[in-house]
């Protein structure tokens, strides 16, 4: 019994001592303020990535803010947005650069993309509106260029699922125009893409994404950062710090799950902004009262998704088509 207790109590103090050495080898991370450490970024890569949850309302206003900072134009140039149609690019310069654009033309770079309503919610035209006003007090050789990274999409010649498909870029697309608009150029870009994108080692299915396609032929060229979907109260470190910047590798955040993956691996930093995970949905009715548009939105959504549209169901953000197997938008960032 004795020889037993002395085993017992050796083994205990061995997984103490395991327990002890692991936690050790986690770094200790104090939480930077967000923008400013965003903005430091661009001193050491061109390319600095924010992978979302869509619709967050924290993120939004981030956004906003970060563009809105005098040191922003000042390291980065670029703005590449997944929430715009590329067929419009020379529209939406206009726009950045000051022309007044009808709000029927503009509208056509978030409303025409491949993903039909991902983008109705108002964050992502204000922000589109948030660069306008940063450029006019810039001059022409200072001021930010926004691209729009989706695939140039007509849905005029759009018919069934076939057309769709051949339409349809994803990632090879946004790989092909950051790497012609911004490495090619040398300029420096922030990007706002659905965090499925952007996770390094591929999305959560293991296929390549544009940041394992760009870092296959520019290595190190890339940050990313995760605006959501980690536990946080892994760390009480980041209590009280929103917003801020907390990188990943061998912290207490960075052992989480995140995309099949450990968050460390999946990213360099987590851009943590509050616990709030309100969003901000479309103007419903003033959807439903653009008469033309919206049935022009539901002969898409059942072209893209196999069924009808219903808002009740993008409402609850759940899957578009709730008996199919899809995935919802809304829980996979991004196709």
């Amino acid at each position: 019994m004795i020889i037993r207790s002395v085993n017992a109590r050796v083994r205990i103090l061995i997984l103490v001592v395991v327990l002890s050495v692991a936690l050790a080898t986690l770094a200790q991370t104090t939480p930077q303020p967000a923008i400013s450490s965003v903005i430091s970024l661009f001193d050491h890569y061109p390319i600095v990535i924010i992978g979302e949850d869509h619709w967050l309302r924290a993120n939004g206003e981030f956004y906003i803010s970060l563009v809105s900072s005098p040191e922003f134009a000042k390291h980065a140039d670029t703005l590449v947005l997944e929430c715009g149609n590329s067929l419009y690019q020379a529209i939406l310069d206009r726009y950045e650069n000051g022309e007044d654009i009808p709000f029927g033309q503009i509208s056509q770079v978030w409303r025409n993309t491949t993903k039909v309503m991902a983008w109705e919610s108002p964050i992502y035209a204000n922000l589109i509106a948030a660069v306008r006003d940063v450029n006019r007090g810039l001059p022409a050789a200072e001021r930010i260029r926004v691209i729009a990274a989706d695939s140039p999409i007509d849905w005029s010649l759009v018919h069934d699922s076939r057309d769709y498909e051949k339409a349809f870029g994803g990632n090879e697309f946004f790989a092909s125009i950051i790497e012609r608009e911004v490495l090619t150029k040398k300029r420096k870009a922030l990007v706002i893409m659905g965090d499925n994108h952007v996770t390094r080692g591929g999305d959560a299915r293991g296929y390549p994404n544009l940041t394992s396609m760009i870092e296959k032929r520019a290595r190190h060229s890339i940050y990313v950062i995760l605006a959501d979907g980690l536990r946080t109260n892994s760390d009480p470190a980041l209590r009280g710090t929103a917003p801020s910047l907390y990188p990943l590798r061998r912290t207490p955040v960075g052992q989480e799950w995140s995309n099949g993956r450990r968050a460390e691996e999946a990213a360099d930093a987590f851009l943590y902004l509050g616990a709030s995970r309100a969003k901000v949905g479309p103007d419903w009715e003033a959807l439903q009262s653009d008469i033309a548009y919206f049935a022009e939105l539901q002969r898409r959504h059942l072209i893209e998704f196999g069924c009808p549209l219903n808002l009740e169901t993008w409402k609850s953000l759940s899957n578009p088509c709730p008996r199919s197997s899809s995935e919802s938008r809304f829980n996979s960032a991004g196709r």
